[in-house]
């Protein structure tokens, strides 16, 4: 018998197709129930300009990624075995994304954040060394100004591009007006946009009630702006990291 508080809550997974699976196995393990609604659909971005930026990579003396859908969708378009500048990285998914491909980063900050990634870098990059770094075409600015105002060459590739998926729309909004929801889990700032737009008028209403978890600050933060209470943010921020966040919250008198 599953003793975990979250089961039974019935928990909206709002990722992407290609990374709900491994969330929800995970809710389930726990005795949750997951219900899959993507709010963002991610696609690869040019790869011409991809493929060019490769031939280049001997001209960088860093190679930074901050989210493990860079590597994913950089790394086809690079022949390994082959010499790559050092590489730097947000955060422990993104080194396992580097590990598919036999990789190593140099450098994992231990708060999963761009801010404590550049903290770390700025004191290793010398003037005039060159920076790329690889993002989707939502990522901050936040790491690159820092890298810059370091006196770094930084040049930026978009490798994927995150879009609002309106497709479960009807699905959510019935769920919602049902209250059959639990919990809703958000990942990303993008998410947080995506959810505020699908629910318009009703968010506040529809939302009443359901307890709100944000994956770490930087959607938490995203999240406050939009008007939406966070009820739960891990400081680990990981999947496991916020499914022990909920099991906390569902566990007190009440919930």
């Amino acid at each position: 018998m599953i003793h975990s508080a979250l089961a039974g809550k019935t928990v909206l997974v709002t990722r992407g197709k290609e990374q709900a699976a491994s969330f929800s196995a995970k809710l389930r393990a726990v005795g949750a129930v997951p219900v899959e609604i993507p709010l963002i659909a991610i696609r690869p971005a040019a790869p011409e300009e991809i493929a060019s930026m490769v031939e280049r990579l001997g001209e960088y003396r860093w190679l930074v990624f901050t989210s493990a859908n860079a590597v994913r969708f950089f790394f086809p378009h690079v022949s390994l075995p082959r010499p790559l500048p050092e590489m730097a990285v947000v955060g422990r998914k993104t080194a396992a994304a580097l590990a598919e491909h036999g990789l190593s980063p140099a450098l994992v900050p231990d708060d999963y954040t761009a801010e404590r990634l550049a903290d770390l870098l700025m004191p290793r990059v010398k003037q005039g060394d060159r920076v790329l770094f690889v993002k989707g075409n939502l990522a901050r600015p936040t790491l690159p100004e820092a890298l810059r105002n370091a006196g770094a060459a930084v040049d930026e590739l978009t490798v994927y591009e995150t879009e609002p998926d309106e497709n479960g729309r009807e699905r959510l909004l019935s769920l919602l007006r049902r209250r059959e929801l639990d919990a809703v889990t958000l990942m990303s700032p993008s998410a947080v946009d995506s959810l505020v737009r699908l629910l318009d008028k009703e968010v506040d209403a529809l939302l009443s009630g359901v307890a709100v978890a944000c994956i770490g600050p930087v959607t938490k933060e995203a999240a406050e702006r939009a008007g939406i209470p966070v009820h739960i943010c891990p400081t680990d921020y990981t999947t496991d990291g916020i499914i022990k966040a909920m099991e906390q919250y569902f566990s007190m008198e009440g919930r």
